[in-house]
């Protein structure tokens, strides 16, 4: 389980400018210490001369702020494109690149070190023993710098593409669903079908999406108050202002603050706990290569085949022997609706394309044989709207039999029209 502090803490980190000026900040201590360098136990006697340090920083201030300024623009294209060519909540996703943000931090880190030489090398700060040891600081300074062009240079391989966007998004979604595998409903016990009439409520003070639970504040708030909380929402369940978000048994009402800032609620969905919102990034993708400005049917097959490997890997959720929030109950996992949510928007949009609708058909039959029941009557459900989509969508009645075959659905699920 993640702390509050903790998630709030990444989630200000992934900030570019955060880790910029980390990096900025370290350059400008090691060059502010750098006088400090004839206290060391050991002297360096090797001779270094005022122009030999000179050009190595020239080097660097002539050179860092103008790859940083480029890299810069690399970046904002490379997200601009995936926006327009995958979805929008892949631009999020990419702007938390944390490779892409430590370069160029490492850039504007080298020049601002450079600079700051160049400034305190200009007042006649430094003695002339200690240039040897600022200029062997300064090559490793330009070490790293090579190291991180050599990195920047991998990383451009795809930047902002297609491919690299679904790959980075189907990265993010399998670190939260191992998460969902190892904390089970969030590390807590099973939401029981009969909550205790003393419980009383604790409403939403705001209108959004649930982006995190703090179980772990939660479990210490049960420990210190002897109560039992029973949550309404899941992280991604959207709740609007005054509606019940959980319920508490056996404390006062006067700690309903306590319990209630352990829930963020936000105007967005975020990555973490809410597994479905990492894999509707794949969802999306493939929704938009099916769109008649792009019209990329091989795209969306590919993201369904991301999806189900994702789906593959999601265990049943069942209780552990041990919870690390004992007192704290969270609703199942509405695992069925999973499988509907990422893979029906595909179906739908796919309906005309044959390659798509048995991809489609596809990965429903290898989710019929998922080990949690919720899976498989998800898929089952998934193949018979899948057949309905194809049904109406396809032109030749031969490639919907070719579909059919390897549909688990007995039927397509009933049209509007035939229900009367």
């Amino acid at each position: 389980m993640i702390s509050d502090v903790l998630w709030k803490f990444r989630k200000f980190s992934q900030r570019l400018w955060v880790r910029a000026a980390l990096i900025t900040g370290l350059a400008l201590v090691a060059a502010l210490l750098a006088p400090l360098g004839h206290y060391l136990p050991f002297q360096i006697k090797v001779k270094i001369d005022r122009s030999t340090l000179d050009d190595l920083l020239d080097i660097l201030t002539n050179s860092m702020l103008t790859v940083a300024t480029f890299s810069l623009s690399i970046m904002v294209t490379a997200h601009l494109a995936a926006d327009a060519n995958s979805t929008p909540r892949a631009y999020r996703l990419l702007q938390q690149d944390g490779r892409t943000q430590t370069v160029i931090a490492t850039f504007l880190g080298a020049f601002v070190y450079a600079v700051a030489l160049k400034i305190m090398l200009s007042v006649g700060i430094f003695a002339g023993d200690e240039l040897a040891l600022i200029a062997m600081v300064t090559v490793g300074v330009i070490a790293l710098v090579v190291v991180a062009i050599l990195r920047w240079i991998g990383h451009l391989d795809g930047l902002g593409s297609v491919e690299a966007t679904m790959r980075g998004a189907e990265n993010r979604a399998q670190i939260s669903i191992d998460r969902q595998n190892d904390w089970p409903y969030l590390g807590g016990r099973a939401l029981p079908r009969g909550i205790p009439a003393d419980a009383w409520p604790v409403r939403a003070s705001a209108t959004g999406y649930v982006q995190n639970i703090a179980m772990r504040e939660l479990s210490k708030l049960t420990d210190e108050h002897g109560v039992k909380v029973f949550l309404t929402r899941r992280p991604g369940d959207w709740i609007a202002h005054g509606e019940v978000l959980l319920r508490v048994s056996g404390a006062a009402p006067e700690a309903e603050a306590d319990f209630r800032d352990c829930v963020a609620i936000a105007d967005r969905r975020e990555h973490g706990q809410d597994l479905v919102f990492s894999m509707l990034i794949l969802t999306e993708i493939g929704e938009r290569a099916l769109s008649p400005g792009i019209n990329d049917p091989r795209t969306a097959v590919y993201a369904t085949s991301r999806l189900l490997r994702l789906l593959l890997s999601l265990l049943p959720e069942r209780e552990a022997e041990t919870p690390e929030a004992p007192n704290v109950h969270v609703p199942s996992l509405d695992l069925a609706g999973v499988v509907e949510t990422v893979l029906d928007p595909i179906a739908r949009d796919g309906r005309g394309f044959f390659e798509v609708a048995h991809a489609i058909q596809t990965a429903a039959r290898d989710l019929g044989r998922h080990p949690a029941p919720a899976v498989a009557r998800g898929a089952h459900k998934l193949s018979a709207r899948g057949l309905s989509y194809a049904r109406d969508g396809l032109l030749l009645a031969a490639d919907f039999d070719r579909i059919a075959e390897h549909a688990v659905a007995h039927a397509p699920a009933p049209r509007i029209d035939a229900e009367g």
